[in-house]
């Protein structure tokens, strides 16, 4: 790996945070971690683990974080003026914010969690280094777990927390009982 795509996770931030006030889309910082962890993945998927951004993600207990943008917007997000990335990182941050930004943060964090490289990698109440390899063998071995699938919350199952976090929560619907005399 020579390097990356852009030169910093800030550049990247800065564009999914434009795009987002552009389609006045409220983009959470949590879902913004996402964005970028799904990102970094997807662009080492497709460019043969090339990096798209010089970053370590770090694997807690709400998925994966870029920890030096956690501590840069711990205080709120600092004003940048958006920087111009080349046409092949703009076209692929495009497919990105098509893919995964009408998610909201629980359905994003949900699909992440149920991933085998975020169960691998977390161990409860630890952050630890992600890494890079490891998690695109595991979106590799996993394709299904990499994208959204909306049957998992049809209309009768929302997403809940629990205290182990995200769960596809279903109506409840009572059995039936047999109307005949036994």
């Amino acid at each position: 790996m020579a390097g990356s795509a852009t030169n910093s996770a800030i550049d990247v931030a800065y564009w999914f945070i434009h795009k987002a006030e552009h389609e006045n889309i409220r983009l959470e910082d949590e879902k913004l971690h996402h964005l970028l962890f799904l990102s970094q993945v997807h662009y080492a998927l497709k460019h043969r683990m090339e990096l798209l951004m010089p970053s370590l993600f770090i694997c807690g207990d709400n998925g994966f974080f870029e920890p030096n943008l956690n501590v840069m917007f711990a205080q709120g997000r600092p004003y940048m003026p958006k920087k111009s990335l080349s046409e092949k990182v703009e076209d692929f941050l495009e497919k990105v914010w098509k893919r995964y930004a009408h998610l909201n943060e629980k359905e994003l964090t949900l699909m992440i969690k149920s991933n085998p490289a975020y169960q691998n990698c977390h161990i409860r109440g630890t952050q630890n280094i992600a890494p890079l390899k490891t998690i695109v063998e595991n979106f590799i071995k996993n394709p299904d777990t990499a994208t959204y699938s909306s049957t998992r919350a049809t209309a009768n199952k929302k997403v809940s927390y629990s205290q182990n976090g995200p769960v596809v929560v279903s109506k409840w619907n009572p059995r039936k009982i047999s109307t005949k005399k036994q």
